[in-house]
């Protein structure tokens, strides 16, 4: 039987996944120039089930996630990934951020990320040397 403190995590799993998941319909929805009412009328929902998936209060049910995957145009990995902390999935949303993007502006994009982790494991290693 699960302790109440392990359910309580899981809770506050949820709540922060609900959150992230809504955080990326919302920007997907917001990126193909579609209303909440436009998307809920697309996969045959009210608005109201949108805006409450958007604002993180439910989650879609795998169904809907189906449904918003396809009427949004993006994989439902891409509604799950947002946020996340494994760096694979990090890496997946900085390609989803290059794409459309032409050769000299995905460059100029490769080039500020390669200098700013650059600066920030050299911030990291002053760091450790002063603590010596």
């Amino acid at each position: 039987m699960p302790t109440r403190s392990y359910q309580s995590t899981n809770d506050a799993q949820d709540a922060v996944l609900a959150i992230r998941v809504g955080e990326s319909i919302a920007e997907l929805r917001r990126a193909k120039g579609l209303t909440q009412a436009q998307l809920a009328e697309m996969i045959d929902l009210e608005q109201e089930a949108v805006s409450r998936w958007e604002r993180g209060t439910r989650v879609p049910t795998l169904h809907r996630l189906q449904q918003l995957s396809d009427a949004l145009e993006c994989s439902v990995d891409q509604l799950l990934q947002r946020g996340s902390k494994r760096p694979n999935d990090q890496m997946a949303n900085i390609a989803d951020a290059l794409n459309g993007l032409d050769t000299d502006e995905r460059m100029l994009v490769v080039n500020f990320v390669q200098q700013f982790t650059d600066m920030l494991r050299s911030r990291h290693s002053t760091k450790g040397q002063r603590r010596k």
